[in-house]
């Protein structure tokens, strides 16, 4: 384990995973920004003759929200609020790639149900991009 942390690697032990009730309040928040964001811009459009700006913004944010704020921030607005951020296994920030890939897996129907398929339950999105979202108060 010293070895590992010599070689700027964290052990996954070390690494305190978030609690799915955070979990969960990240995911009630997100989709709660989410959709003020797109009732912002719903608002905007009912205003514009030329509606294809709006509809090119909402599409931006749509994909954007989640690959943007997790590739830049390691997080979202939801895990700002509860003090945790997605990283890769190895404890290091995520890559565009892995954003783009978490954000994607978001899309397989259900995958919001995942976590809560049992004790030891991982998010899909989590499991396929090879991340996880850990508890910034207990890690380290």
């Amino acid at each position: 384990m010293i070895l590992l942390t010599i070689l700027g690697y964290m052990d996954e032990m070390e690494q305190k995973e978030a609690s799915k009730r955070k979990r969960l309040i990240n995911f009630i928040i997100d989709v709660l920004v989410i959709l003020l964001l797109m009732e912002i811009t719903f608002q905007i459009e009912e205003i514009l003759e030329n509606k294809l700006p709006i509809k090119i913004l909402r599409l931006i944010m749509v994909f954007g929200y989640y690959i943007l704020l997790e590739y830049f921030l390691g997080k979202t607005v939801g895990k700002f609020v509860t003090k945790t951020r997605v990283v890769d296994k190895k404890g290091n920030k995520i890559d565009f790639r892995t954003a783009i890939i978490r954000y994607l897996c978001r899309w397989i129907p259900f995958e919001f149900l995942s976590l809560g398929l049992g004790a030891d339950a991982k998010a899909w999105h989590d499991v396929l991009s090879k991340t996880h979202v850990i508890d910034e108060n207990r890690s380290e």
